[in-house]
């Protein structure tokens, strides 16, 4: 009797290790998506500068940064689902705080890609009521597949400016 209550409790101690090492396991997941985060703020920073100031050659470089750093964060989010799939990440006081950091640090990642994304849909209207103004394309209404009227877009303009 005695055994396999001893067996019982074995099986327990191994399932706690177990449990143990999985939680550091996300931990550590969990910080290195907190430091990637860092960095991809910081390139999207430098990406709205690029935008701002039109320097489009830095801008390529800096997407093709981003696009790494986002590759990266998707493996690191896999592994993290993974081993979280028997953990309960909000109640735990080892996890809560990398867990609050990372969810802080996305939505602010969130707010900043809609930033640019507003100044770039802002800007693009801007420009194309200066060019339907400037340079008046086809008069003639276009007519889709569907039936739906298509507002003809300005086809091709050569400056001697940069704008």
């Amino acid at each position: 009797m005695f055994k396999s209550f001893s067996f019982c409790s074995d099986i327990l101690n191994m399932n706690e290790s177990m449990e143990i090492e999985t939680k550091q396991k996300l931990i550590a997941v969990m910080q290195q998506e907190n430091e990637l985060l860092d960095v991809i703020l910081e390139q999207q920073t430098i990406l709205h500068e690029c935008v701002a100031e039109k320097n489009w050659m830095h801008l390529e470089s800096c997407m093709a940064q981003l696009q790494v750093l986002s590759d990266r964060f998707v493996e690191l989010e896999s592994s993290r689902m993974a081993l979280s799939e028997n953990i309960v990440l909000a109640g735990d006081r080892d996890i809560a705080p990398v867990l609050t950091q990372v969810r802080g640090k996305l939505q602010k990642s969130k707010i900043e890609n809609h930033a640019l994304n507003e100044y770039i849909k802002t800007t693009r209207r801007f420009l194309q009521g200066v060019f339907d103004s400037v340079v008046p394309q086809r008069r003639n209404t276009l007519y889709s597949r569907t039936g739906k009227i298509v507002r003809p877009e300005l086809s091709s303009l050569v400056l001697n400016q940069v704008m």
